[in-house]
């Protein structure tokens, strides 16, 4: 009867013990798989607000990446929405946050500031959509819509700190943005 108890003792450990390691082993893997699913559904629903990628025109999209005085006016207003707490209503990094930001803001007014990248407005785009590592500055690409930031970018580029080294998207290279072949 001893001997039956301890195997079954045994039986019972190694239950546990199994159960432990998928669990141990198996969290980890499910969050990680549900998170990377979770991301890619959230970026899907958060493109353009909402709208599939798909159902963008290439029209749309053409004129998303010109610069154009509509363009530069809804880029107005979502600057002075989203982005005057940390770079001012005068666009010179001087937010109410901006005192307690390290570094502090990009101060678009002065065309002698050191730059991470380029004024180019690709890269402009790239750092309102993902943010830039280091700074307080966060990323956009979940909040505006992709239109929206192009419209920031187009924005951005006639103050004073880009005039000069920001050159307005070209028909080319927005055919070329908007996936059209020349």
């Amino acid at each position: 009867m001893s001997e039956h108890n301890d195997s079954m003792k045994n039986q019972r450990l190694a239950e546990y013990f199994i159960l432990s390691m998928i669990i141990a082993i198996g969290t980890p893997v499910c969050l990680l798989w549900g998170f990377q699913n979770g991301e890619r559904m959230g970026a899907k629903a958060f493109l353009s607000n909402g709208q599939n990628s798909s159902v963008i025109s290439s029209k749309t999209s053409m004129e998303m990446f010109l610069s154009s005085t509509h363009n530069i006016e809804e880029g107005k207003e979502l600057f002075q929405k989203n982005c005057t707490a940390c770079h001012g209503e005068q666009a010179d990094g001087k937010g109410p946050a901006a005192t307690a930001l390290t570094p502090p803001p990009r101060d678009f007014m002065n065309p002698d500031a050191k730059w991470t990248r380029s004024r180019e407005p690709q890269d402009v785009f790239k750092t309102i959509s993902e943010g830039s590592p280091g700074t307080a500055m966060p990323s956009f690409s979940a909040s505006l819509a992709v239109k929206e930031r192009w419209a920031l970018t187009h924005y951005l580029g006639t103050l004073p700190g880009m005039k000069g080294q920001f050159k307005p998207v070209d028909e080319a290279t927005a055919r070329n943005l908007a996936g059209e072949t020349p």
